[in-house]
């Protein structure tokens, strides 16, 4: 008698359809994916933007420069510490499918064990960030999510690598509820500082605990932690590990610094969240061509399919930021001014000095995603280190005389600089990969 071998769902649909899946990847699949998931990402970006509308007027333009630092230097910290781990996921999740689930499970407890440690130091981190009292006491309860905020990132890697639909299901959720609680918040009269802080906090544990049970449906329940996995788990995860924190240093380190240099007034940061979160909007359809193109090249590494995914990516994502952050420039000036109040009209010219970078920053996604599929994460890495080093200066040099237009322009040069470095390097792997086939 044989034995029963608990094999995913995902596997199985994979396993029976395995003779077709190059073939529905050339005529529709990867279309058909990335439009979902570009669909997807536009509803964050509009109940975002919605949510930002209401939480500018009614904070203010120095309570919402409070906020940047409460929200923003969490995320940075989470990513650090958790050493690519979601990333990771996805990648040997799609690459060795048969062992999703206890690869699935070891992420988990790791991510949560580093997320502890974290949680742990959070009234320290925040006493040396917080600029008064409330920021200090608020950054520290964001700060204490942090196991949340990892291992919710694991269960949803797990569900972009086997099923995308059901991926940008999860991803939604705690967007859509935020945005409901800042409105009801709003509508009552209690929309402050702290109130938005614990909506955020509550929306994102039940994103966590949806991601969670959708994982453990599509990818199968959780198993005992393998300690063998660790090591690839982390070996991939630390070379995305060092692109991702010179990452972040550029595209979130203009808004920190700008955060802690005192010469810069919080209603001045408010202005420059604003129009940081105006160019962003230029990002949800354009990066979802890398989202998909990620885990389908691990899969068919080596394969020439890989070569039509990559261009289709990187067209479809540079078209589509060019055209968004075109229309949102030309906008901007009659619809900031009404829509935030007159407080945020330095906000409009940052904006502008911003959307050229804007579209490198997207092509700059989906390069990295592509290169990470090809198992070459150490190229991004070495391209946002760059960046990083470009950053720092470029910020160092302008925000003393020009202020935020001088953070404008230093992250516009140097999302140029990362993108042709990475473009470079992604021709040096086909490269590669023509000379291992002609041989």
């Amino acid at each position: 008698m044989r034995p029963t071998v608990n094999v995913p769902s995902f596997l199985r649909e994979q396993m029976a359809g395995r003779r077709t899946e190059v073939g529905n990847l050339l005529r529709h699949t990867q279309v058909r994916a990335t439009a979902g998931t570009a669909g997807v990402n536009i509803a964050i970006m509009l109940v975002g933007s919605i949510g930002g509308l209401f939480l500018a007027r009614a904070l203010g333009p120095t309570h919402r420069g409070d906020l940047v630092t409460i929200l923003q230097w969490p995320t940075m910290i989470g990513a650090v510490v958790s050493v690519g781990i979601t990333q990771s996921t996805v990648y040997w999740v799609s690459r060795r499918p048969e062992k999703a689930i206890p690869l699935m499970s070891t992420a988990v407890a790791a991510s949560l064990v580093t997320g502890l440690l974290v949680a742990a130091s959070a009234p320290f981190i925040a006493s040396l960030i917080g600029r008064n009292a409330e920021v200090r006491n608020d950054l520290a309860l964001v700060l204490a999510l942090t196991p949340i905020y990892i291992t919710g990132g694991v269960w949803m890697a797990s569900l972009q690598a086997t099923s995308i639909s059901r991926w940008n299901m999860t991803r939604v959720l705690q967007p859509l509820a935020y945005l409901v609680a800042v409105v009801g918040l709003w509508r009552f009269g209690k929309l402050t500082l702290i109130t938005v802080v614990a909506a955020f906090g509550i929306t994102l544990l039940a994103q966590t605990i949806c991601a969670a049970v959708v994982a453990r449906n599509v990818v199968g329940g959780n198993s005992k932690p393998d300690g063998s996995l660790l090591r690839p788990l982390y070996s991939y995860g630390a070379k995305v590990w060092l692109s991702s924190v010179p990452q972040i240093v550029t595209i979130s380190v203009d808004q920190l610094f700008l955060s802690v240099i005192p010469t810069v007034a919080p209603a001045q940061l408010g202005n420059y969240a604003v129009a940081a979160s105006l160019s962003w909007l230029a990002l949800p359809a354009s990066t979802a061509f890398g989202s998909v193109a990620f885990p389908r090249i691990a899969r068919l590494a080596g394969s020439a399919s890989t070569l039509r995914i990559e261009r289709l990516s990187l067209l479809g994502a540079g078209l589509t930021a060019a055209l968004t952050i075109g229309l949102i420039s030309l906008v901007a000036p009659f619809a900031v001014p009404p829509l935030f109040g007159s407080g945020y009209r330095d906000s409009v010219v940052a904006l502008w000095l911003l959307a050229p970078g804007t579209v490198f920053l997207a092509l700059n996604r989906v390069l990295g995603d592509v290169l990470q599929g090809h198992g070459r994460p150490l190229i991004r890495s070495a391209g946002e280190a760059l960046g990083a080093v470009a950053t720092i200066v470029l910020l160092l040099a302008l925000i003393p005389p020009f202020g935020i237009r001088g953070a404008a322009i230093a992250s516009t040069a140097t999302y140029a600089i990362v993108f042709f470095f990475l473009l470079v390097g992604l021709n040096r792997v086909r490269s590669g990969s023509e000379s291992n086939s002609a041989q």
